[in-house]
Order: structure tokens, then C-alpha cells, then sequence
């Protein structure tokens, strides 16, 4: 009985996403994938060590998801990202960069740096791109008002599934068949038709097989749930950062009021002791003196209900005298 696939399981994690088109041995269904995005024909494929070298000492180590020769001369870095970071831009550009700067080799030869191109997946609406419908876009350098291309070294394509899946759900996408069955799988594999599998491409259907054979393997989905629970926490971690430090401040916050009233209120009941203090004491003295008042005029027996009108005090205050 096949086991319920669960989402980290589905392509946009990037452990799935590198296991199913960075292996080894999937040459042929990552250079169709590729094809399909940059509208060229791919004959070969060779993937390539994921790490850039660091430019400098205090630079930042980068490990792409793919990194794959096409055709014998051409770079190309193959991204996936769920969370929005709200800075692709610049990582597609650093990316890039570093992979051209690189590509000049031991020789120094400018005439030896490869043409890169990046092709950027995502799960969101990049926030430069909100106004655009279209969720696949190409960008090139190109002159402002001619249009004409400076140079055919750079390449960036974008692709924002998050546009792609509102098209699919409203019936509003438009593509080839090959372009939505590889858009279908990497929102969805599941939303793949199994009983047409027939009319997909062979790399669809081989892409789709291997999918499945890696919700099988017990290790293979232990990994993928690691490393879709790390990129929870990192997506998470600055909110969950900026929550703790609102709740500790709120925390601080209430030790310090409670100190503060503590304070006051001590500073206050103080003030209020030493009045209630007085009061009392100057009435204690009252009382006292009305006593001593009440004593003389018993001895000058005078009648208890004229006391009682005089001092204040009641009967049994006066016979206790």
C-alpha cells in the first residue's frame, strides 16, 4: 500500500527538489526541465561541484542547490526557495556574479568566462514582480530604448509558481503541455493525473516514478522531514527572534512597572501611615483627654447625662471609669 505523501515531501523542499534533479543519473530529466525553461535545446548536461569558492577571506561560503554545465559551455545555477526573504533580487545577482567571476579560471582570459544563467524558482510573488501577471519572466542586459543585447553572458529566469498555481486553478494557464506537467509536478506531484501518465513526457513520467520511490525509502523521507523542519526554523527564527525580544521587553517591561508601583506604593502607603498615624494618635489623645475630663466631673458628681454632653463618651465608657 503506497504511504500518504506528506508536503515535505513534494519538490519545493530543496533536498527533494536537488535529489530529483541533481543526482547523478537524472541528467535526462533535468536537462528537459531546463529546456522547457530557457526555451533551448539542451544535449548535454554534466553537473557540477554546488560550492563557490570564497572571493575573499571574509567572505560568505554559498552552496547552490544545482550547478550544472549545458552544453559543454554554458553555466547554470538551478534554485528552489519557499520562504521570501524579500531580497532575491540580490542573491539571484550574487549568484550570478560569483559563478562568471569564477568561470574565468586559472587562465585569466576573459575569452574563457562562461555564459551563466540562473534559473530562479520560487513559492511566492517576488515583491519587484507583484504587478506582473506573468510567472515566468527572462532578464537580460539589454540597451534601454533599442532593446538590442549587449551581450549574451547573462541570463536570469525567473519563475514564481505561486503566480503559476492561481493561473492553474482558475484554468487561466496557458502553456505547452511538457511546461505545465513540469509546473503541475513542482507545486503538486500529486495533482499529476496518474491515469494520463501515458501522455506525459518520458521525464515527466521518470521524474514522477522517482518521486514516489523516494516516499518509500524510509531514510530518504527522514532527511527530506530534517531538512524541511531546518528551513521552518530558519524562515522563522527573525520572527521568532522579534516575538522573544517583544515578550521580553513586555516582560522587563512589567518587572519594571511592578518594581516602580512597588516602589511608589510603599512611598505612598508611607505617606498614608504616617497621616492615619496622626489622625489616630490625635484621636487616641482626644479620647484620652475626654476620659480624664469625664473622671473629674464624676468626682464632682455631675450627673452621667450631662458627661455623656460634655465629653463625648458613652455610658458604659463613663461607668467603666
Amino acid at each position: 500500500m503506497t504511504k500518504e505523501i506528506p508536503e515535505y515531501m513534494y519538490p519545493k523542499n530543496d533536498f527533494i527538489f536537488k535529489r530529483l534533479f541533481g543526482y547523478e543519473g537524472n541528467e535526462d530529466i533535468t536537462k528537459h526541465l531546463v529546456s522547457n525553461i530557457i526555451g533551448e535545446k539542451i544535449k548535454t548536461l554534466e553537473f557540477k561541484n554546488p560550492y563557490l569558492l570564497r572571493e575573499t577571506k571574509d567572505d560568505k561560503e554559498e552552496i547552490l542547490d544545482i550547478k550544472a554545465l549545458l552544453n559543454n559551455n554554458i553555466q547554470c545555477d538551478i534554485e528552489i526557495q519557499v520562504g521570501n526573504k524579500h531580497d532575491v533580487e540580490k542573491r539571484i545577482l550574487n549568484s550570478w556574479a560569483k559563478m562568471y567571476r569564477q568561470s574565468i579560471g586559472k587562465s585569466k582570459r576573459y575569452k574563457n568566462m562562461k555564459r551563466t544563467i540562473v534559473i530562479f524558482i520560487t513559492m511566492f510573488d517576488i515583491d519587484n514582480l507583484k504587478e506582473l501577471e506573468q510567472y515566468k519572466t527572462k532578464w537580460l542586459i539589454l540597451e534601454e530604448k533599442l532593446k538590442i543585447k549587449l551581450t549574451d553572458v547573462f541570463e536570469v529566469d525567473i519563475i514564481e509558481l505561486s503566480k503559476a498555481k492561481k493561473q492553474l486553478s482558475k484554468g487561466t494557464f496557458i502553456e505547452r503541455k511538457d511546461i505545465k506537467d513540469w509546473v503541475t509536478f513542482l507545486i503538486n506531484p500529486k495533482e499529476l493525473e496518474v491515469s494520463k501518465m501515458e501522455e506525459m513526457s518520458e521525464e515527466v513520467r521518470k521524474a514522477y516514478e522517482l518521486w514516489q520511490s523516494l516516499n518509500l525509502n524510509e531514510e530518504e523521507r527522514d532527511r527530506a522531514e530534517q531538512r524541511f523542519l531546518e528551513l521552518a526554523s530558519t524562515e522563522d527564527a527573525m520572527e521568532y527572534e522579534r516575538n522573544l525580544a517583544r515578550k521580553q521587553g513586555l516582560k522587563e517591561g512589567r518587572m519594571e512597572g511592578r518594581t516602580e508601583g512597588r516602589a511608589e506604593g510603599r512611598a505612598e502607603g508611607r505617606a498614608e501611615g504616617k497621616i492615619e498615624g496622626i489622625a489616630e494618635g490625635i484621636k487616641e489623645g482626644e479620647a484620652k483627654k475626654q476620659k480624664e475630663i469625664a473622671k473629674k466631673l464624676l468626682e464632682m458628681e455631675v450627673e452621667i447625662d450631662k458627661i455623656i454632653e460634655s465629653t463625648g463618651l458613652t455610658k458604659e465608657e463613663i461607668e467603666s471609669l
